[in-house]
């Protein structure tokens, strides 16, 4: 074995031994006051018990549309809570989601990620793709993940599996549902600051509370990260030259009570981006660089209450719009003085309508979607000057009803959910300034996603869990109705869209067996599911014009399990030692190619493995986590050809250590890529080496 494999191989015994050992540790710690320990011990078993509690009874929103216990519904959710948030390095949310939950993820340096859930490729730009994002049950309006940070969120909720019965377009392979915080008690808030690796430095606050008891009370957040410094990458610390970038963000939400049952709230929040570099592919050194700023700003306004002792309603309107100004410092592969090259303007519309009744033990929820979206962009030329982008304008309405019920039988052992939704669209291509050649068409079409569900709990706390259901995703505007004219050669080669193209659609069933034992600590799921995509769009060409249809298909099909011990459980002790292990393997994940031919889906690994220890007894608290990669199929855009090529798997170590003390204070140190391993998750853009952070925090 190669000699610094060996070494890192030792260290990794060694920092588990470390850890592993803290317990032992922090009970012969010499010089801990008697009664400053019972404390702890008495603050610690309150923490115990409460936790048990949530393993029991864990209620999450996004697998209804309305508040379940975890335990009782069939589809697959995972829950990322505000604990973890913390002790994970991370500040984006697709950093979180591949650390947390195994989903896949694309991310490169200049604040640009996205991700895929059960084998789906992970898409990083677009208002079409095959996951679904929410922000507190409505569309988050990013097409750019690298925006959404998680400074102010509670929780995260990762449903696995189609949800377009209930979410509509995008919701394929799962959808994530970002919950924010949302205090309405005692006012209490945390400053945070910090500094790191790469000239890092980053400033945070939170605070909230009722101002009236039950009538009036908010919730308000800001951040500031400034990376001065580029970043070095793993192993031999190579620095990736325009690497540096800036963000701030914020938010806002003021809520109360009025009449009977009934409540408003108010919520407002951004995020800004400045002078983000760029570095482009490493095969390209340092020409193909440039810079960008971002914007995205959102706000939503929600009222609900209730109608009678077994029916609530709740309405949101919301509105969020994405801004990006790129500038190059190249025009093909030349260096010229940096000028800006493209812009892009995106905004999201909706109106949210639901109406839950409840009968007895079982519950309907029906409701209404509405949603605009529209996209402009504009290009430039070196000189400054305006010229055509490369697709037109764009807007798509969307129109929905949906209907869920949720039955529950034999004492709220068995739970069985069904409904379906109808979806309209109408996609249009806009009048484009600088593009001519076709006129502004409109194409609409309809269709209906269907999902049911069971899920039976026994007393011993194993529970068996199955859904069937479908999903879908529209073609682009261009798609059915783009037209565009490209002149190769002397010859004038057109583009035109199809407007008889049908959605992109799936079917997916999976099967699992999960385990609670809270008396020992333990909580584990086994899932196993297949997918089977149908009239995946292609292109077709004949002549010199080329035109899109529904002709392929893919076929995924895979493993997610997730386990968690805490060893402090079963043994008494006042304080927490946990093992936790959050897995996705993929036994197949293949697509149909125009020839017939089946190839590997690209950028989806073969497996994804989350693991590692928690340590926690009220001073210290502390993480080791293990995020081991396998392989994967991309093509290999710098080279001639355009061949395909297979990443290497690797295992990345972060380690995050805290220390509480004094009742509001904590020092927490983290360190991202423990062992500086060298790797990407793209190729052509190295992921940044061993990185030091240690901040301070005050919470009132």
């Amino acid at each position: 074995m190669d000699p610094k494999g060996v070494k890192k191989i030792d260290r990794l015994v060694l920092a588990l031994v470390l850890c592993t050992a803290q317990p032992v540790l922090a009970q012969e710690q010499p010089g801990l006051e008697d009664g400053k320990k019972k404390t702890v011990q008495v603050e610690r078993e309150r923490q115990k018990q409460q936790t048990i509690g949530q393993i029991a009874e864990e209620m999450v929103v996004t697998a209804t549309r309305s508040e379940e216990d975890i335990m009782s519904i069939p589809t697959k959710i995972e829950v990322i809570d505000n604990q973890d948030i913390e002790m994970t390095a991370a500040t984006m949310l697709t950093e979180q989601l591949k650390k947390s939950s195994s989903v896949s993820v694309i991310e490169y340096p200049g604040a640009l990620a996205g991700i895929g859930i059960r084998g789906f490729r992970p898409e990083f730009s677009g208002i079409t793709k095959h996951s679904l994002i929410l922000l507190d049950g409505r569309p988050i309006g990013a097409t750019n993940l690298a925006t959404v940070l998680t400074d102010n969120v509670e929780r995260i909720e990762v449903l696995k599996g189609p949800a377009s019965s209930l979410y509509g377009a995008e919701a394929m392979g799962g959808v994530v549902n970002v919950i924010t915080k949302k205090n309405t008690k005692d006012i209490t808030g945390e400053v945070e600051a910090g500094l790191g690796s790469f000239d890092t430095n980053f400033e945070k606050v939170n605070a909230g509370g009722a101002i009236i008891a039950d009538k009036l009370d908010f919730n308000v957040a800001a951040g500031r990260y400034e990376q001065a410094d580029n970043l070095k990458t793993g192993d031999n610390g190579d620095e990736r030259a325009n690497t540096a970038y800036t963000t701030r963000n914020g938010s806002v939400r003021i809520g109360g009570n009025f009449a009977d049952d009934w409540r408003a709230d108010l919520a407002a929040n951004m995020y800004q981006g400045r002078d983000i570099e760029t570095p482009g592919d490493v095969a390209y050194g340092d020409v193909r660089s440039g810079s960008k700023d971002i914007d995205n700003n959102g706000v939503d306004f929600r009222v609900g209450g209730g109608l009678g002792p077994n029916n609530e309603v709740r309405g949101t309107v919301y509105h969020t719009e994405e801004e990006a100004e790129n500038y190059s410092n190249y025009s093909g592969s030349t260096t010229v003085p940096t000028y800006r090259n493209y812009d892009s303007d995106t905004t999201w519309d909706g109106v949210q309508l639901q109406d839950t009744y409840t009968w007895g033990d079982h519950k309907f929820i029906t409701g209404f979607d509405y949603q605009y979206i529209e996209k402009l962009s504009r290009s430039y030329t070196t000189s400054g000057t305006r010229k055509a982008p490369s697709s037109p304008d764009e807007g798509r309405t969307n129109l929905a009803g949906y209907l869920e019920s949720v039955w529950k039988f034999y004492d709220k052992r068995l739970t069985l959910t069904g409904g379906g939704r109808y979806d309209t669209f109408e996609v249009e291509t806009l009048s484009t300034p600088y593009m001519g050649g076709f006129d502004p068409t409109t194409e609409d079409f309809s269709t209906f996603s269907p999902r049911v569900g069971a899920n039976y709990l026994f007393d011993s706390g194993i529970r068996l869990h199955s859904t069937i259901g479908q999903a879908f995703v529209p073609p682009s505007a261009f798609e059915l109705a783009g037209y565009s004219e490209t002149v190769v050669g002397g010859v004038t080669m057109i583009t035109q869209g199809n407007s008889g193209l049908d959605p992109e659609t799936s079917t997916t069933w999976d099967a699992g067996v999960g385990y609670e034992l809270p008396a020992w600590g333990v909580t584990l799921d086994i899932t196993y599911f297949d997918t089977t995509v149908d009239d995946r769009i292609t292109t077709i060409q004949t002549g010199n014009v080329k035109t899109y249809t529904n002709a392929l298909g893919a076929d995924i099909q895979g493993l997610e399990s997730t386990l968690s011990f805490d060893l402090g459980v079963p043994l008494h002790w006042n304080r927490s030692l946990k093992f936790y292990v959050n897995t996705t393997t993929i036994f197949s994940a293949e697509e149909e190619l125009t020839d017939g031919s089946m190839r590997d889906i690209y950028n989806v690994a073969d497996y994804t493995y989350n693991y590692g220890v928690e340590y926690d007894d009220g001073f210290i608290d502390s993480r080791l986590h293990f995020r081991t990669v396998g392989s994967m199929r991309d093509t290999d855009w710098v080279t001639a050809g355009y061949p395909e090529i297979e990443y290497p798997s690797f295992t990345v170590v972060d380690l995050v250590v805290g220390c509480n003390f004094l009742e509001h204070h904590r020092v927490a140190l983290t360190v991202d890529n423990l062992f500086d391993e060298d790797y990407y998750e793209k190729k052509g853009y190295p992921k940044p080496g061993q990185s030091f952070f240690l901040s301070y925090s005050y919470k009132f």
